[in-house]
């Protein structure tokens, strides 16, 4: 019943989005459906649109079910696994069980057609057929629970915002231009990889010289970079590219660097940190007399932001 549905939304003033899995991934979050938070919606679809259109990096990154919806592709019950991983195992193990045991198990769950959703989603019951809390969940209708649960949760209890979402990506790009987007191209090209791989970065990135030292110390002075950089772990890649460039991602292509990263290697000095000028993706680094020192330098400039 969307009349219902609508009535039990939050407030209007819930944020927009949430971690339904506390994994770094980003759901439209239930709301009352005022005019004002659809067209925020619609202006972060916009916002969503200009980054594709000029191959900038997005900082939200999106949950698979939402990328699919704004691609216009169909949205299946194990989406749900990316979504809420710990639901989608349950459901995932009670077909397998119910396939091992029979009608019985199914029947000794005592599952109903209805679902109470998170506090962050409102924390109200709702009926996922007509008089669903009625409706016993069957062996034989098993699969359609499975089915109706994530689609409620995933796309009915939050539609209006995904379409607007939608809409304002759209009101940039050309209707057919995302077409031969796979859902993992779309979020390579929008948010990029945290993954930072040391050999992409060396291959994005110039040096400029300001020490007035020889080139020989010069060239040294490079390979203590890239192979402190190779022994830093992956938060502190991130954490490093965030400070250097002001995303902690690299882009899925060279073009998407504007401007290209750089290195200005400073005259030779211990006392002070590296700096960083994020609009342009520059890194101001003191020529420093020891690779130790470079790389406690680095940690301490990042780990301090």
């Amino acid at each position: 019943n969307k009349n219902a549905l609508f009535e039990k939304q939050p407030n209007e003033f819930t944020p927009l989005f949430w971690q339904p899995d506390k994994k770094g991934v980003y759901a439209p979050r239930p709301g009352k459906y005022t005019p004002e938070r659809l067209t925020a919606y619609r202006n972060v679809g916009r916002l969503i649109g200009l980054c594709l259109l000029q191959n900038e990096l997005f900082p939200l990154p999106l949950c698979r079910h939402v990328i699919k919806y704004i691609l216009n592709r169909p949205i299946r019950w194990h989406d749900l696994a990316f979504f809420d991983s710990t639901m989608y195992e349950n459901l995932r193990r009670t077909a397998f069980d119910a396939e091992k045991n029979g009608a019985q198990y199914v029947n000794d769950l005592h599952l109903t057609f209805s679902m109470t959703v998170t506090e962050k989603e409102g924390g109200e019951t709702y009926d996922l057929v007509s008089d669903g809390s009625s409706k016993d969940v069957t062996y034989s209708n098993l699969y359609e629970f499975i089915k109706r649960y994530a689609e409620f949760r995933m796309i009915s209890l939050v539609e209006q915002s995904l379409q607007h979402l939608r809409l304002g990506v759209f009101d940039v790009l050309p209707s057919a231009s995302l077409e031969y987007l796979t859902p993992e191209d779309f979020r390579l090209l929008l948010n990029g990889t945290g993954n930072i791989n040391v050999t992409t970065l060396m291959t994005y990135t110039t040096f400029n010289d300001e020490s007035g030292e020889t080139s020989d110390r010069i060239n040294q002075f490079k390979k203590w970079f890239w192979s402190v950089l190779e022994k830093f772990n992956a938060v502190e890649r991130q954490d490093l590219v965030y400070f250097w460039t002001g995303s902690p991602a690299l882009p899925a292509s060279e073009a998407g660097f504007q401007p290209q990263p750089s290195v200005t290697i400073r005259p030779a000095d211990d006392q002070h940190l590296p700096t960083a000028n994020t609009c342009i993706s520059r890194l101001y680094v003191p020529l420093y007399s020891s690779k130790n020192i470079l790389k406690l330098k680095l940690q301490y400039a990042i780990k301090t932001k």
